[in-house]
């Protein structure tokens, strides 16, 4: 007798090879039908971050621009978001569960997400600092390359919290878990934003050292999406850190130092983060257990 499988049709990639839709057809799948499952999460992860990667890539290599600049980077930020979203609708599990949402406690997570980064920023500018010394860097003009500096880097951020943590991590953490999930996305980071020029100029030592922020930088992001299940707050801790180490007229003399203080910032920002979000759900279960009162 052949197996039956629940009546599930066999997913199809017109038709959007996902878990998502097959397992809304039914909750009753037979056990041979997971591992074509997560064949099919890990097949849509590797088409968005390909796509991602290329453009990426392309853009640096042909026209020598990076993430962070306008122009072409821009372009190619849009391009990779776009891709992110019809990929998204096409799965059919929803923009909400991908972290495309506003949550209603906005307020309180961008506060958090401001808090940290600014925490950050003035950790890894004075402790070097306060061993080296500091040194003053023009501040930029309010003109309108500032502005489509800043534009650039929010565009560019959304393009890639989108891709990594809103689309891989959560299909990969729904087929095979966090630990899985959080290991696949760092990596796959990493090697997107280092640029390709790179791994033929400098040597494996110094490829190494540039490679540890970008790691901890993404298990952080991960964490941080783990917990608010929103792109709210990664996109917004980026943004302002980046914008802020961009523009920011002060900076340490010396900078080898840097890897190892921004790696030690990313260790304690992870359970600094996590005790701020425990106590926004506290608040918010407190709110819940509070009866509503009846008008009379």
């Amino acid at each position: 007798m052949r197996d039956r499988l629940t009546n599930v049709p066999r997913p199809m990639f017109s038709e959007s090879i996902t878990c998502d839709r097959i397992l809304s057809c039914s909750p009753d799948i037979h056990p041979s039908v997971e591992p074509m499952l997560r064949e099919a999460h890990v097949t849509e992860c590797f088409i968005i971050f390909a796509v991602a990667f290329g453009l990426r890539q392309a853009a640096d290599f042909f026209f020598n621009t990076g993430p962070y600049e306008s122009g072409i980077g821009s372009l190619a930020s849009f391009g990779i978001a776009l891709v992110t979203v019809l990929l998204v609708k096409a799965e059919g599990s929803g923009f909400r569960e991908h972290g495309f949402h506003i949550p209603k406690r906005a307020n309180r997570l961008l506060a958090i997400a401001l808090f940290l980064a600014v925490l950050y920023v003035l950790i890894v500018i004075f402790m070097p600092g306060g061993v080296s010394g500091f040194e003053a860097v023009p501040g930029a003009a309010i003109s309108w390359d500032l502005l489509s500096t800043a534009g650039s880097v929010l565009l560019a951020v959304i393009a890639a919290e989108a891709v990594f943590r809103g689309y891989i991590q959560t299909d990969l953490q729904n087929a095979y878990g966090f630990s899985v999930a959080l290991i696949v996305v760092c990596a796959a980071f990493t090697l997107y934003m280092l640029p390709i020029t790179l791994y033929t100029t400098v040597g494996p030592t110094e490829l190494f050292r540039r490679s540890l922020p970008l790691l901890a930088e993404s298990v952080f992001l991960c964490f941080f999406f783990k917990e608010t299940k929103t792109l709210l707050c990664p996109i917004a801790f980026v943004t302002t850190v980046t914008l802020l180490q961009t523009f920011t007229p002060l900076e340490p003399t010396a900078t080898e130092y840097a890897t190892l203080v921004s790696l030690i910032c990313y260790v304690f920002l992870v359970p600094i983060m996590r005790a701020l979000m425990g106590e926004v759900k506290q608040q918010d279960a407190r709110l819940e257990a509070i009866p509503e009162m009846e008008p009379e």
